[in-house]
Order: structure tokens, then sequence, then C-alpha cells
């Protein structure tokens, strides 16, 4: 006999139009999860001005925007927390777990909200280190109070190795720690012909894709882009928008990079972006599980990544792609043309990484994995 349908309750700080990792990911998941028949909503904050409904669907997922935190200052975390609360016992007929994908006030929240929700409740922090959510709880106010709360949670999800140490040493028991992953959509990223080619500088073309931030660290790469730039015909490429947009622009310019290095923004689908790419790059100083990463992978681009958190977890072994320690410019500036200047080595790097994305990170193998989990924790038996 088939097992019902299971009905799942996202909660993330933010949501869409907000498109970092946290947030694509838990629309790809749930999008995953209503192909299948599941019910999946999401329960996020209210986006002041921007004319959204308080409800919607998006592709399959029902999206709650009732939360109306304070914007700024030390009130949010706890009026967010109220809200959210609020929002879980309305919706509480709706689902039967719920999952947050991201882990400060989320975890705070879904803490709280086990005093008057029975639901089994999973905490899935987005990222480690110093921008991940343990460091960033362990530097707010109150945070001996506010980790007893995040630790009543039912179960945690870990997306990397990195993750799961910073959140065992916070306290969270072993027998409640899951190693889970994210995934990548295999039907938008994947190698072939790109739409648009044209848009772009002639080849070679290095490429990152994501949010120009500090978390980001791309001032290390552009110094060593200087590098490149002299020894190779290379052009790089910055695929997003940010608060650090402006600045890195004049910092190109100033360098005499302006002829070699491009910001042409943010794009809905890197998709095409990353097929006309030649080599991958992800300088950044904190990851989970990136999901830009994971698309250059499955889209068979060479990658080189900071040797950090997810990333080694993806890359390390086979190699499948190559690893450089944040802050070492020389390291960064050998390994772009070390992969520039190597077609087999190019070829071989990204041969492996499609390889691993297909057996262990496309959506549908990790939303299997998530399934199984959703129905342990249902069952009382994870």
């Amino acid at each position: 006999m088939p097992e019902p349908p299971l009905r799942i309750c996202d909660l993330l700080a933010y949501f869409h139009p907000y498109a970092s990792g946290a947030e694509r990911q838990a629309l790809a998941q749930g999008a995953e999860l209503a192909r299948r028949g599941h019910a999946v909503r999401v329960v996020t904050q209210a986006v002041r001005g921007s004319g959204l409904p308080k409800d919607e669907v998006i592709r399959g997922v029902l999206v709650h925007r009732w939360i109306e935190p304070v914007r700024v200052g030390p009130l949010f975390g706890l009026s967010f927390v109220a809200g959210a609360v609020r929002a879980l016992r309305r919706l509480r007929a709706e689902y039967d777990l719920i999952h947050t994908h991201q882990g400060l006030w989320e975890s705070i929240s879904t803490g709280v909200a086990r005093s008057v929700i029975d639901a089994p409740t999973l905490v899935q922090p987005a990222s480690s280190g110093y921008f991940g959510e343990a460091e960033e709880m362990a530097r707010t106010r109150g945070f001996p109070a506010l980790r007893r709360l995040a630790l009543r949670n039912t179960a945690f999800a870990a997306i990397s190795e990195d993750i799961e140490r910073q959140w065992l040493a916070l306290g969270v028991p072993p027998s409640r720690m899951h190693r889970m992953a994210s995934g990548v959509e295999t039907d938008r990223f994947h190698p072939g012909p790109s739409a648009v080619e044209s848009r772009f500088p002639p080849r070679p073309r290095v490429l990152f894709t994501g949010r120009l931030h500090p978390q980001k660290n791309l001032d290390v790469l552009l110094d060593a882009w200087a590098e490149v730039a002299r020894r190779s015909t290379a052009h790089l490429i910055l695929l997003g928008d940010g608060p650090d947009r402006g600045r890195l622009v004049a910092k190109a310019k100033d360098m005499g990079l302006a002829d070699r290095v491009h910001f042409p923004g943010p794009v809905d689908d890197p998709a095409d972006s990353l097929r006309a790419a030649d080599v991958f790059v992800l300088p950044s100083v904190a990851e989970g599980m990136s999901n830009s990463l994971l698309e250059a992978m499955a889209t068979g681009l060479p990658c080189i990544a900071s040797e950090i958190g997810g990333n080694t977890d993806l890359l390390a072994e086979g190699p499948r792609g190559l690893l450089v320690p944040p802050g070492d410019r020389d390291g960064w500036a050998d390994a772009i043309l070390r992969v520039l200047g190597d077609e087999g080595l190019a070829r071989s790097l990204g041969e492996a990484a499609l390889g691993l994305i297909g057996e262990r990170f496309a959506m549908p193998v990790v939303v299997d994995r998530y399934v199984d989990l959703y129905r342990s924790l249902l069952a009382g038996s994870g």
C-alpha cells in the first residue's frame, strides 16, 4: 500500500524574490516534492512595498508572506520569532512537519513553537564559518537562552562537514544530527550549447555566479586576476549583484582591468551563462553547500573553489576540482592559469564533477533522502 503524501511547512526568514542559496534550494526541493504529490508550503516574511501578494503559489509551492518583523535593529529577531510562531500555530492543521532552511531565527522560532505545536521540527543551517548561523548565534546578545531554544528542535540536517561540526559543538546530540545535501536541477543545469554565447567577451571565460558580497571574497579573486590577465587572454565574468558591486567595479578599473573583468549584472537563470563559460571559480570565505558550485559541476565545468566547508566535501576526492585557501592570491592565480593551460586537466575535472552530480546530487536523488528523513521523524525514529 503506498504511503500517504507528506505535508511539509518550510520556514525561512527570506524567500522569493530573494534569491540566495537557501531560498533557491528550498524552492527547488519544494517544487520536486510538489511534483511528486506532496503538499509543501513556505512561511516567510512580507516584502514591504514590493506589491507581492500575501499568499501565492510558485512552482507548486504555496507561499505565505505573513511575518512582519521590525526591519532593522535588535528587535528584528524577536519580532520575527513572534510572527513565525503565530503563523505556524495558525497553519497547524495544514502540515505534519516543519523544515527550516536557515538556522538562526528560524531555529529559535521552531524551538519556541515546540512548546505549543506537536509537530517534528527539522533545522537545516545554510552556512558555516563566520557567516554561518552557529557563529552568528554565538555573537548575538542572549546567546545562552537562544542556544537552549534552538536545541529544543527535533532534528538537525547538516549539508557540510563544517556545519555538522559547528552545530555538534553548539550542543546538538549526535543522534539528532543527520548528514544531508543540497541538490541541483539537472534538467536545467547540464552541458550543451549556450543561448547567450554572443553576450560575453571572447573565450576563454572564467565565471563566478552569486552575490557580490564580502562573504564571496572577490577582492582576492581580483588581486589574482592581475597575474592571470598578464599571462593569458582570459576574461573574468562576475555574474550577479550585491552590496560590493560598485566597489569591485571601481577596483577593477583602478587596477587597469576594466577590459578583462566584466560585471553583466544578475540573471534570473544562470544556466546558459554557465554553458558559455570555460572555468568556474568560487573564492568564498564561508559556504554551506554552494548552489552555484553544484550548478557549475552539473554543467560539466572545471571548478576552482576555496578550501572551505561544503566546497571541500564536493571537490576534494578524485579530484573533482581544484581547492585553494581563500586568502592565497598567488594560489588562485596559479590554479586558474593551470586549468586554462591544460585542456586534459580541465576535461577530466569537468567529467568527474558531472559524474558526482548524477550519482549523488541530482535533485530527485537528494529529495529521496529528505522524504526518507521526513518519514523517519514522523514515525518518531529520527
